[in-house]
């Protein structure tokens, strides 16, 4: 990979540490890529399956996806999309959605940013070959 510690000192990885996404990907570039293009594929579903869970104020559902893709974007990152992934999920345990649309608002923001951190990765990883 190229420039990583640049990268980090300037502040492009505010979501994730490449070092580590590389060692989920066991350092294979084409595995990481898959994996990357498979969640950047993936995330506008999960996304509106979470907004129709607030929306319906299912908090059942809201509970079951914020679950699960908080799953997901910890092989990422604990931070940014990660703890308010956590907080929706609670909202559903406890059936208490009135700051879930507020949140929902946050993670969108912050989904399209680790999106773009792994994107910049990729790129980056698939340049240094």
């Amino acid at each position: 990979m190229t420039n990583s510690s640049s990268a980090e000192s300037t502040g492009t990885w505010r979501l994730i540490q490449p070092e580590q996404v590389l060692d989920m990907a066991i350092n294979d570039v084409e595995f990481l890529t898959e994996l990357i293009d498979l969640f950047v594929a993936l995330a506008p579903e999960q996304m509106q399956d979470i907004r129709r869970a607030i929306d319906s104020n299912d908090a059942g559902l809201l509970a079951e996806v914020a679950h699960a893709y908080k799953g997901t974007v910890g092989n990422y990152t604990q931070t940014g999309p990660y703890p308010l992934l956590q907080s929706l999920e609670n909202d559903g345990k406890s059936a208490d959605l009135q700051a879930s649309q507020s949140k929902f608002q946050t993670l969108e923001q912050e989904i399209n940013a680790l999106l773009t951190e792994l994107e910049t990765l990729k790129t980056e990883v698939n340049q240094s070959l």
